[in-house]
This record gives C-alpha cells, structure tokens and sequence, in this order.
C-alpha cells in the first residue's frame, strides 16, 4: 500500500510546452496554461520528480550541444594556433613551452561541463545528498 502524505506535494505541468515545474501548496491555484497535478502518495511524488528530472537532464544536453557548437570551434582554432606556433617557434625552447602547453591543454577538463540534479527534499535526504 502506497505511504498517503499529509502534506501534498504540488507539481505543474505546462500545457504549452509540456514542462514540469514545482508548484506551491495544494491550496494556490496554478497559474495559466498550467495543469496543476497534486501527488497523494510519495510514490507518486516520487515518479514526477523523476519525470522533471528527465526533462532537466534533456535540457542541460541541449544546452551542452548548443555551447559546444559555439565553443568547440573557437577552442580547435585556439589549439591550431598555438600548434602553429609551436612549428614555427624560433628556438627549442619555445618549441618546448608550446609542446607542453599544448599537452596539458589536452588533459584539462572542460569546465563548462556542469551537471545539476533536482530532487525533493525527501528524495534527496533518503539518497544522501
């Protein structure tokens, strides 16, 4: 038997463009175009967090492609430039400067690369975070 919560947990659903987002207590009328979903059970609530967190996950993708098309290029213009510089470097010593520059360009992470998760508070205790 499903655990009934005392406190509903209040989600809205966007009739527009389908997006899932939190909503306030049950007793607030959700805005327009939106579908108000009231969760009675915590295995409900827990399923359309799971959905939101999806659609989070899909979104962030989006946006890594997007940054990546952008960014990405000016990044391998960067590195052909320094590895033009490289080959034409006067002396050994900038050779090798550039060389290990280059190296060490390779092996850093991508900073931009930032992944967030959202759970409800009960989720996230029960996991740990």
């Amino acid at each position: 038997m499903n655990a009934q919560l005392t406190t509903k947990i209040v989600f809205w659903l966007d009739t527009l463009n389908g997006q899932i987002k939190m909503g306030l207590p049950e007793e607030y009328p959700a805005p327009d175009f939106h579908e108000k979903i009231v969760c009675n059970s915590a295995h409900e609530a827990e399923l359309w967090s799971e959905k939101m967190r999806q659609q989070e996950a899909h979104k962030q993708q989006m946006e890594d492609a997007e940054r990546e098309e952008v960014e990405g290029r000016i990044r391998r213009q960067q590195r052909d430039h320094i590895y033009h510089l490289m080959t034409n470097a006067r002396n050994n010593v900038n050779r090798e400067f550039l060389r290990r520059h280059l190296e060490l360009y390779d092996k850093r992470a991508d900073r931009t690369q930032m992944h967030t998760e959202s759970y409800l508070h009960a989720e996230a205790y029960e996991k740990g975070r």
